[in-house]
């Protein structure tokens, strides 16, 4: 009976220390995953289209006036996060851009980082983003960068191939003088390193490739994009450098003499859809303004040309949603774009006029 009772307390004594041991280990699970959610990161600043609101301190009078210095300014970038995290980080501004370096009092600017600053903040990962701002004053002017903004994000409904873009509402702070004026619309454009490395490539700086280098189906979607747009203000091929391949358009690949090759479209101030009334037609092709549309797909890739088609016709509801619900753009923009798309979706539709406007037209 002695045994008996002592074999009793033992069992039940090693239960309790079993469940003891198993709570402090819960325990510990918990204590865990508490400290590893106090340290969650927020996300990326292009994995979501949501507007984000920042102030930016710079000299922005000196940079919007001094059109020669191509130099960095000082400047700070303030924002909350979508966890409530206030940031704040030094950068600098430079201008950037071609044409918009002589149309717009307010050029479109390049923003850099310390790499190791921006760790842990919305910003993480980049090095330096270029944004694109209202140009002038006016509301047609924000007008036409909502529609350019939308340009990159009809081309991510088609392709990963493409540049992610973020809205963003700025108030611009002069640092010398003072003062802040309502926010203004800005977007940011993603790295084209980033590009590259979420499709399994690198970035190309071979100074010009030949149309057979380019990968056939990406060949297709960035020409059919573009005459969809209404653009002609680019090259995949080769740009005005000798040594810099392209005109508004980023090559990525691995080998560009072994591997295919996948042209990245950006800069569509000068689009039909987005209709500047600084932007004129390239004075080598038979158009009469930027409205009329031209394709300059290559027919060596018309092979594959039918799966591009049915790509963009998959996503023709998708595309124009995304004019009809952008709340930035007027309602009377906003039906000019739909209006202009459709025409575009038409012409896909029809056989007729799809041989006539587009297999006829492609480039030799």
């Amino acid at each position: 009976m002695t045994v008996s009772v002592k074999c009793l307390i033992t069992t039940i004594t090693t239960a309790t220390l079993n469940m003891v041991l198993i709570f402090l280990l819960s325990l510990n699970s918990v204590m865990a995953a508490e400290e590893e959610g106090s340290t969650v990161k927020p996300a990326k600043l292009f994995t979501t289209s949501d507007v984000l609101s920042v102030k930016m301190t710079a000299p922005w009078r000196d940079i919007e006036r001094k059109e020669k210095y191509k130099g960095t300014y000082p400047g700070r970038i303030e924002f909350t996060d979508e966890l409530g995290n206030a940031t704040s980080l030094d950068m600098t501004v430079e201008r950037r851009g071609l044409t918009r370096q002589r149309v717009c009092r307010y050029p479109p600017v390049k923003l850099r980082f310390d790499k190791e600053a921006v760790k842990g903040t919305t910003i993480h990962g980049q090095k330096s983003l270029k944004m694109v701002t209202h140009c002038d004053k006016g509301s047609r002017y924000e007008q036409y960068y909502v529609l350019e903004m939308l340009a990159y994000q009809m081309y991510n409904l088609i392709t990963e191939f493409s540049f992610r873009v973020r809205p963003l509402a700025v108030d611009y702070v002069d640092s010398e003088r003072g003062g802040d004026d309502d926010p203004k619309f800005a977007f940011v454009i993603e790295d084209d390193k980033d590009v590259a490395k979420r499709n399994g490539q690198k970035k190309l700086d071979t100074p010009r490739i030949k149309p057979s280098r380019l990968e056939p189906r990406e060949a297709n979607n960035f020409a059919l994009f573009e005459y969809m747009i209404g653009n002609l203000d680019f090259s995949p091929l080769s740009g005005p450098d000798p040594k810099k391949c392209c005109h508004n358009a980023k090559l990525i690949g691995l080998d560009p003499d072994k591997d295919p090759v996948y042209a990245i479209p950006y800069d569509f101030d000068s689009a039909g859809l987005v209709n500047a009334e600084y932007a004129m037609p390239p004075e080598n092709l038979p158009v009469q303004n930027i409205t009329q549309r031209l394709y300059r797909g290559f027919c060596r890739h018309n092979d594959t040309l039918p799966e591009a088609r049915q790509r963009f016709i998959d996503n023709e509801q998708a595309i124009l949603g995304l004019v009809q619900n952008e709340p930035q753009l007027k309602s009377g923009t906003s039906k000019k774009a739909v209006r202009y798309l459709g025409k575009f979706f038409d012409e896909l539709k029809d056989d007729k006029k799809y041989q006539k406007k587009i297999i006829g037209k492609c480039r030799k």
